[in-house]
């Protein structure tokens, strides 16, 4: 079956790689994904593929039935849209036309690596049964897109049993993919905290309630708060990203505002340090005689790829690339945790993106590029794990 995929997705990989470079030129900030969305769209169409639009604002769920007699299980396929807000240095000879947006994480990449797999698998629909669904989903860099497609039914009628998707890794090179079962993305939570104080004069201190060193104190107390609230064995981060107060030399100011992150892999440690930060910055703010406003938003759960699925998908790519890794977990977020939440029997991998030669700048950068080779690869992966679950 590997070679029929092979040959099958090298006779449509011309078509792809065009329509990536087009994507690529023509980035869309998360929720605006409305010309990606219409080109997902103008493919199907081209390739006889049903397909519901408009879901969650922009996304996009292909349906491709196959005709063997079998079980009749069904398996999504997901690949994000949307674009960032970077200007781009790539130097690529098809970069960004929308000044400051920037295909910085590759989502180009998902996009025309599953509409090669659509075209790819409904040309081998006789050789497998059930259903695949091709989820092309918006917003994933901002307050995420799976979330409100799983609401609008993207995951019934039919009942999906299996989620799968990849995430190019510039760190790895073409033709290597990597996989992690069991917890591998954290939650990405963002908190707020507003001090509010009494401002004055700097030379007499002792009339104000400091907002300054009150935020100094929470600052170096809550980011080490996983090292004694959290089990050296489980990771997890806080880091203050944002402080912003004051204007003069010499005036202490009403207020500071202090805003970050929180990554942990589990909602017990979420819990655990939500609670913490909170208590902790209250109780300093008392202390400086100043009042304590505390925002905590939890946004993607942490991603926990299943072992069984991830074990299929690395059989998979045992068939095509040389070199299969085990990978460590990141402190990223990543909304697919949502996917991976609903149906068990899910997961997502990394595959390598960067030709040798090239520096292979991170995720986010304004000089970051992914080769065009890396398509073909992602796109086998996801057909042979098709056939396999399905039949």
């Amino acid at each position: 079956m590997a070679d029929k995929i092979k040959k099958t997705i090298a006779e449509i990989l011309p078509e792809i790689i065009d329509l990536r470079h087009k994507i690529h030129m023509r980035p869309e900030l998360s929720f605006e994904e409305y010309e990606t969305a219409a080109l997902v769209c103008s493919v199907l169409d081209k390739h006889g593929i049903e397909y519901r639009s408009g879901i969650a604002g922009t996304g996009v769920l292909g349906i491709i039935k196959g005709e063997k007699s079998g079980a009749g299980k069904t398996l999504l396929i997901r690949a994000d849209m949307d674009a960032l807000p970077v200007f781009e240095k790539s130097g690529c000879g098809f970069a960004s036309e929308n000044d400051g947006v920037m295909h910085a994480c590759g989502h180009d990449v998902h996009t025309s690596t599953l509409l090669c797999c659509a075209a790819a698998l409904n040309k081998l629909r006789a050789d497998f049964s059930g259903t695949v669904k091709l989820m092309f989903q918006p917003g994933e860099e901002t307050t995420g897109g799976a979330e409100p497609m799983i609401k609008e039914g993207v995951l019934e009628n039919p009942k999906v049993d299996s989620c799968v998707a990849l995430h190019v890794e510039p760190s790895m090179k073409v033709g290597t993919a990597g996989f992690k079962p069991g917890p591998f993305y954290a939650c990405p939570d963002e908190f707020d905290i507003i001090i509010k104080g009494r401002g004055g004069h700097a030379a007499t201190p002792q009339k104000c309630a400091d907002p300054i060193i009150a935020a100094a104190q929470i600052i170096t107390a809550i980011e080490n708060l996983p090292t004694r609230l959290i089990s050296p064995l489980d990771p997890a981060a806080v880091s203050v990203c944002m402080v912003n107060g004051g204007a003069a030399y010499n005036i202490i100011p009403d207020s500071v505002h202090i805003g970050g992150s929180v990554r942990v892999f589990s909602d017990s440690d979420r819990e655990i340090i939500e609670n913490a930060i909170g208590k902790t910055a209250r109780n300093i703010c008392a202390i400086y005689g100043a009042e304590c406003e505390y925002d905590y938003r939890r946004l993607f759960l942490p991603l926990i790829n299943d072992k069984n699925t991830t074990e299929l998908l690395k059989d998979s790519a045992d068939n095509y690339l040389e070199t299969v890794v085990l990978s460590e977990p990141t402190m990223a977020g990543e909304d697919f945790s949502y996917l991976t939440d609903a149906v068990k029997s899910s997961a997502l991998f990394w595959l390598g993106c960067t030709d040798d030669g090239c520096e292979g700048y991170p995720l986010h950068s304004e000089r970051f590029f992914a080769s065009d080779k890396c398509i073909e690869y992602g796109a086998e992966i996801f057909c042979d794990y098709a056939v396999k679950f399905l039949n």
